[in-house]
């Protein structure tokens, strides 16, 4: 046996090599049993995957008293063949905290080492009250692991016999940042990845028998005889609750962080009306008149932005990279004219673009330049994406009208494009311009003509570079003028004025709550994003009619989003929705009245208080010695609880309805009403 120990943390490894324990000395929690270190996935040409696990016992070296090495001289397959594939690792005990790094050498002659699954911790008890921290979908609160890992069966697309895997790819396909996490409630163990070259890494948890592990991957694609290492990995057993692990990452990252200066027309943006004004199969759903019309129904609901999108003769999702203005509405002229009605209202524009499909119909993708850009797969072919858009016909909806092939970040012709869409944004006036997508993960290119390693596994390194240039074109062309992605991914915030989420807002397991009148269990419920980068702007999604209003407008305020008003999935303005209209303006006016505090308060969950009553949704936004403390409750008729501030006294409240209820020594708060409790830190 060897073993590592501190005030904090006791790992064993034992002869194998293979992790014995890991104990949270703090808590005195056994946070992983006995398990196999790591796993190599190999191909030798016939077979594109197959696993190995390490052979024999490694030499294991102390080195001082915080660190030791394990070098493995080969692995071995189930069926017990060998390969001659040298692993060493490095470990080293810091405070609360394991850093990880290795080695490999490829020994093998015709054999690519394609993957590398490390550290694998088998979790000693994965049931509740443990649950998952992930940023999946931008934050993903896993209440009950072990259940969610039997719901995860793949039928037969693979082998469930060996592994149930639920695996998450960042950066930017469903996790905006390169950790995850465990949460007891007070103490926790944080998994992460410090990969300042932002490569791709899989996220996993898996069901292996009856244990479940977790581990990330990563993706060398080491040919023979050559080698690779890495120092990325590093895992802590804390004590304190899951904004820990966020504030762990955050201070990661501000090694390579820089907030952008966001234009103050951004930062105080209560939200955006999404209208389509044509769409692909040639509806139109406004005109450019319309839009002064629409835009007034916005402000009823205090929505003070316009998010234009299919606003070209080509429609919605068709024709990229084109943007032509619609001749038949009276062209550029006709579309100015209308902007500035617009922005006379004091309403900013926001103008669209795709940031990656290509139009296989188009000039550019016929006449060979899509074609040179556009992302290759594996086997030569060209990754292809289908938009199935369709009016009330049943064909196009099955069948679809476009095909897109997707840009790679490295084709300098494509960002030359994307430059110029700017100069078109900053000649009509837009107040913002936005890039659809960018912040979402492509496939790996694998064209060796672009001149980047293949696969281009550090292919969304390269989206950055591309935003990075895109941002500081668009600052130059116009300092105020505002730069917006979609998908929210840490690695674009120093180029990006605000998100447009792709992602859990006010999803929940348990949709039958409204009918069982059980707690919500809230998918965002641990939102970690913002706990790590309470700078951003990041939207809502997902309200489109009037049938469920109260509790996702709440959650947007709660979580300190902006609201994203998408009618009958952008096709009406907010009129069609009179509830969502009328709701929606309350709630604007409540964050009016706070906007200093709400905008540019420190977005603080529970870290400055805590509520009698588990029940009710809370978070906390601090700006100087004020805490605004946020309470919210969408289940019951009505609860009751008291709220502890430690160091801080009570000012007054606020709440949407105005149906907060002060009593002398709680809060009584009725179905639906969202309050704000603010607090001033005592001398």
């Amino acid at each position: 046996m060897f073993e590592l120990k501190n005030e904090y943390i006791h790992i064993v490894f034992n002869d194998n090599g293979a992790i014995e324990s890991l104990l949270n000395l703090k808590s005195g929690r056994l946070i992983a049993k006995s398990h196999c270190l790591f796993r190599l996935i190999l191909n030798d040409g016939v077979c594109l995957e197959f696993e190995t696990l390490p052979s024999g016992n490694p030499q294991i070296k102390l080195i001082g008293d915080n660190a030791l090495s394990l070098d493995f001289e080969s692995v071995h397959t189930a069926s017990g063949k060998t390969y001659k594939i040298q692993t060493k690792f490095t470990v080293i005990l810091q405070d609360d905290e394991i850093s990880w790094g290795v080695f490999i050498r490829n020994n093998e002659e015709n054999l690519i080492v394609r993957e590398i699954h490390y550290p694998v911790i088998s979790i000693a008890d994965p049931r509740p009250p443990m649950a998952a921290i992930t940023s999946e979908m931008v934050s993903t609160r896993i209440a009950d692991l072990p259940a969610l890992m039997k719901a995860s069966f793949t039928d037969y697309m693979a082998p469930d016999q060996k592994y149930i895997r639920r695996n998450a790819f960042y950066p930017g396909r469903s996790c905006s940042m390169n950790f995850f996490e465990l949460d007891w409630g007070s103490d926790g163990f944080y998994y992460a990845c410090h990969d300042r070259n932002f490569e791709m890494t899989m996220h996993c948890f898996e069901q292996e028998k009856d244990s479940i592990n977790m581990f990330m991957s990563r993706f060398p694609f080491l040919k023979s005889g050559a080698s690779w290492q890495e120092s990325v990995i590093s895992l802590a057993a804390f004590a304190g609750d899951w904004t820990t692990g966020a504030s762990k990452y955050r201070e990661w990252a501000d090694s390579w962080l820089k907030i952008p200066d966001i234009p103050e027309h951004i930062r105080y943006m209560s939200g955006w009306q999404r209208l389509i004004l044509k769409h692909q199969y040639g509806e139109y759903f406004f005109r450019y008149d319309d839009l002064e019309c629409a835009v007034k129904e916005g402000l009823k609901s205090g929505i003070d932005s316009v998010f234009l999108f299919g606003w070209t003769s080509e429609g919605m999702d068709a024709g990229y990279p084109v943007y032509s203005p619609d001749e038949s509405q009276g062209g550029f002229e006709a579309l100015k004219r209308n902007v500035r009605k617009i922005q006379s209202l004091g309403i900013k524009v926001i103008l669209y673009y795709n940031g990656q499909l290509i139009d296989a119909a188009s000039d550019f993708y016929r006449k060979g330049g899509g074609q040179a850009a556009s992302i290759k797969r594996s086997d030569g072919t060209e990754h292809r994406e289908f938009y199935n858009f369709s009016n009330t016909g049943t064909f196009l909806r099955e069948f679809g009208n476009k095909t897109f092939s997707v840009a790679c970040p490295s084709s300098r012709e494509w960002i030359d494009i994307l430059k110029k869409h700017i100069d078109f944004a900053a000649e009509l006036g837009a107040d913002s311009v936005f890039f659809d997508q960018i912040g979402l993960a492509s496939y790996p290119c694998c064209d060796e003509s672009h001149g980047h390693p293949v696969p281009y596994t550090g292919l969304m390194n390269g989206k950055v570079a591309m935003l990075k240039e895109l941002y500081e074109y668009t600052k130059s062309l116009r300092a105020d003028m505002g730069l917006g992605i979609e998908c929210t991914t840490d690695i674009f915030i120093p180029y990006c004025d605000f998100f447009h989420i792709f992602g859990n807002v006010a999803q929940s397991w348990n949709e039958d709550w409204r009918a069982s009148s059980a707690v919500p269990l809230q998918k965002s419920g641990s939102y970690i994003f913002k706990a790590a980068f309470p700078e951003t702007v990041i939207s809502n999604r997902n309200i489109r009619d009037d049938s469920d209003v109260e509790f996702p407008v709440n959650r947007t305020i709660l979580l300190g989003s902006r609201s994203d008003v998408e009618i009958y999935r952008c096709r009406a303005d907010i009129s069609a929705t009179p509830h969502y209209q009328e709701y929606l303006g309350k709630a604007n006016a409540f964050r009016s009245r706070h906007k200093e505090i709400l905008y540019n308060g420190e977005f603080s969950a529970s870290k400055y208080h805590s509520l009698s009553n588990p029940e009710i949704q809370t978070n906390s936004f601090k700006l100087g010695n004020k805490l605004a403390v946020i309470i919210t409750q969408s289940h019951k008729a009505s609860l009751k609880t008291e709220v502890f501030v430690d160091g801080y006294k009570f000012l007054n409240s606020d709440s949407i309805s105005g149906d907060l209820i002060n009593c002398a020594d709680s809060f009584e708060v009725p179905r639906h009403c969202l309050a704000l409790l603010l607090y001033e830190k005592r001398a």
